[in-house]
Formats: C-alpha cells, sequence, structure tokens
C-alpha cells in the first residue's frame, strides 16, 4: 500500500511536497467469508431477524493477525448496530445498539457451542 501510494505521489509530481513515513503498522489479517465463523455469525442475525452484512476488510487496526497467522485461530469482528470513529477521538455506538449487541452475543455464543 505504502509503495503504491509513493508511486501516486511520484506520478503526481508531488515528492518535493510530500513525504511519507510509517510509524506503526500491524501485519494483514482476513478468515474467509465463507468459513465457519462467519457462517455462524450470519446464523445469529438471520435468527433475531436481521439481515446479515460482511466487510471483508475491515478500515482500521487491530492485532487480529496474532490470532489468523501465529495462532491459526480465525477472527471475526461482528455486531449489529450503529457506530463510528473506532479507536479514535469521539468514538461512539448508539444507545439502542447497546441491548441489540447484547442479546446478539448470547445468540452468536449459542450458535457457536452447537456442535456439528
Amino acid at each position: 500500500m505504502i509503495e503504491g501510494l509513493n508511486k501516486l505521489i511520484e506520478r503526481l509530481n508531488l515528492k518535493d511536497l510530500i513525504e511519507v513515513h510509517i510509524h506503526d503498522s500491524y501485519t494483514w489479517s482476513k478468515v474467509s467469508p465463507d468459513s465457519e465463523q462467519v457462517s455462524k455469525a450470519k446464523k445469529a442475525y438471520e435468527r433475531l431477524k436481521l439481515r446479515p452484512y460482511i466487510i471483508p476488510i475491515i478500515p482500521g487496526s487491530a492485532p487480529s493477525y496474532l490470532f489468523t497467522r501465529k495462532l491459526g485461530v480465525p477472527f471475526i469482528s461482528t455486531a449489529p448496530g450503529h457506530g463510528g470513529r473506532a479507536h479514535a477521538p469521539n468514538e461512539y455506538i448508539t444507545v439502542d445498539t447497546i441491548p441489540k449487541i447484547t442479546l446478539y452475543t448470547s445468540v452468536l455464543l449459542d450458535e457457536v457451542s452447537r456442535v456439528k
């Protein structure tokens, strides 16, 4: 990504105006949308009569690679409701989201506990 950004800066002839310095970063991480974990999360949404949605690449950062790449454990982030500005000033979720998350979490745990 940084290489692409630097190429864009060069192509736009902005090298004299813009410098890119990397201060910190995480190794990438992902789980297949067809994985068992995603399937169980979708079932939990459906049981609550909510429309499941998948965001394959989350626009944020967390060290989830420690689970997926180091430990080989699938890692997903899921919950219904509305929020924004994760891990930034003025991060928020709406008040009506809190009970939805609580109920969804209990249904998801029930799905996860079911043995095939």
